[in-house]
């Protein structure tokens, strides 16, 4: 899996590399492969998370951590309004019909009349607007690394990703994305062995991916292979 989905197109497989974290199996793109993601947009399966990742790489390193008096600063919020920016751009040069893109919008699973009435205000999200289910696209919950790194980090991650699972079962995402932001002292490979224990607490694992926004690379994989 390369880009999004089963992509088919032998000749990319070439052209990414995996991460170097121990058996994490996770996809890398770095900011030099940026026209391969765009090139090799039609043959996606799953083009709008290929367009979510084109937006990851064109955020800049400066909108993931910057000076702080004698110390360094990141915040979730900052990183989710330079990507809400990015993607908009994304999604108006590839023309989105009748989609768009909101932050921290209320989503109400008794809309869709599910059993259980569902209250989330997802981080960003992709779609149609609120009443229509079947262009409910993708939805994005972020966290720092710092964050993650914190007494309970790994249990927020925990509890993000249920979320995400929630998401395709209640409200009908088609594609939900964890993202953290960058990957100080490789806590991933901390956070990946506590999710494997409780992996039957989230649903929906292949519906959902696990992305890693580190200055010009992105890493990421499907949460039912990363936690296989």
């Amino acid at each position: 899996m390369l880009l999004a989905n089963d992509i088919s197109n032998l000749s990319l497989k070439t052209l990414f590399k995996f991460t170097n974290k121990k058996n994490l199996n996770m996809n890398k793109l770095s900011i030099n492969q940026l026209h391969l993601i765009e090139e090799n947009r039609d043959i996606c399966e799953n083009k709008y998370f290929n367009d979510l990742l084109l937006a990851l790489m064109k955020v800049d390193s400066k909108y993931l951590l910057w000076p702080y008096g004698i110390n360094t600063q990141m915040c979730e919020r900052v990183f989710a309004y330079e990507l809400y920016h990015q993607w908009r751009i994304v999604s108006e040069y590839y023309q989105y019909e009748n989609l768009i893109i909101n932050g921290e919008i209320r989503k109400d699973g008794s809309i869709y009349r599910r059993v259980n009435n569902t209250v989330v205000y997802p981080d960003l999200i992709l779609h149609e607007q609120q009443n229509n289910i079947n262009q409910q696209i993708i939805a994005c919950e972020i966290k720092t690394v710092k964050s993650i790194e914190s007494n309970n980090g790994k249990q927020k991650v925990l509890k993000d990703l249920i979320k995400l699972g929630i998401y395709v079962e209640d409200l009908q995402y088609e594609t939900c994305v964890f993202i953290q932001i960058k990957d100080q002292d490789n806590i991933i490979e901390k956070v990946i062995p506590y999710l494997k224990k409780r992996k039957n607490a989230i649903s929906n694992l292949s519906k959902i991916y696990y992305i890693i926004k580190d200055d010009d690379d992105i890493s990421y994989q499907n949460l039912e292979l990363l936690l296989a």
